[in-house]
């Protein structure tokens, strides 16, 4: 807590902190207005299309197909 509140004074206090405080609020909130429901809605699907293949790929043996090379 004593972090917050040492970042909150320096927001306050300091210029550069202030400008730095407003720019990242401006980008985050330009992210945020900008990114569509689409995405919202296609990002974790496919982190669960991901995930899914992750754990039948894990199942599988993998053959070593180096040994014929020799």
């Amino acid at each position: 807590m004593k972090e917050a509140v040492v970042l909150m004074r320096f927001l306050r206090q300091d210029p550069i902190g202030r400008r730095f405080g407003v720019v990242a609020l401006v980008v985050a909130w330009f992210a945020l207005a900008w990114m569509s429901v689409a995405a919202v809605l296609v990002l974790p699907l496919l982190l669960i299309v991901s995930e899914i293949v992750r754990r039948r790929r894990e199942d599988m043996i993998i053959v070593d197909d180096l040994e014929d090379l020799y």
